[in-house]
């Protein structure tokens, strides 16, 4: 009787070793063989998942972005109680921040799309996405309806350029505590996203008590 494989089986096992490779060593440890060999497998055997280093990245990616996305339903479904939209806002923002050793991991896969310029047809989609969670955070602290389409440009100036603004501050927290993490470290930055967060609210404020009067 034939052998029957458990094709998504065996996938998670080759997710969970990719993982483990992205987490230690970044893309750059990424090939054929490093995985084979991390999962137990053949290269023969990988190579009828994928077929490809570039494969095995793409993946990667796809990857970093479930676990981000699983993260954050899971926040938005367990919310604790009393935060202030300030807080509960950081939280969500937090997520796409390297904070912690999952997190990390996330933001090596991510290192990706340095590499696979052509291959990654999603790249514009994952920009969006990311920049759409941003003009919900910035449209909440404003009072604003964002809108079904959140990964469009906002019909407001202001909203669309504040999202702008934060979603270049959680980049540039997320580089720094990559690249330089003896210069921060996450509280720091925790501290430093809230600050902005603090400023885009005011900001807010200032827009509303200053609107033209229409009476």
């Amino acid at each position: 009787m034939p052998k029957i494989v458990d094709h998504e089986q065996r996938r998670r096992e080759l997710a969970d070793a990719l993982w483990r490779i992205v987490a230690s060593q970044g893309p750059a440890g990424v090939s054929i063989r490093s995985v084979a060999a991390e999962a137990g497998w053949s290269p023969g055997a990988l190579r009828h998942y994928f077929p490809t280093r570039e494969e095995l990245l793409l993946f990667a990616m796809d990857l970093s972005e479930a676990r981000a996305v699983e993260r954050i339903t899971r926040l938005h479904e367990h919310l604790e109680p009393g935060l202030s939209m300030l807080e509960t806002l950081a939280a969500y923002a937090e997520q796409l921040l390297p904070l912690d050793d999952d997190r990390r991991a996330e933001y090596r896969a991510w290192e990706s799309a340095g590499i696979l310029r052509e291959q990654d047809r999603d790249r514009a989609r994952r920009w969006q996405q990311q920049r759409g969670l941003y003009r919900r955070l910035v449209s909440a602290l404003a009072g604003v309806e964002v809108g079904e389409d959140s990964e469009s440009p906002h019909a407001d100036p202001w909203v669309e350029e504040w999202s702008t603004h934060l979603h270049s501050i959680v980049d540039g927290l997320a580089l720094q505590l990559m690249v330089t993490p003896g210069m921060t470290d996450p509280e720091d930055c925790r501290r430093r996203l809230r600050a902005f967060l603090a400023r885009v609210a005011e900001a807010a404020e200032y827009r509303e008590k200053n609107a033209p009067n229409d009476d």
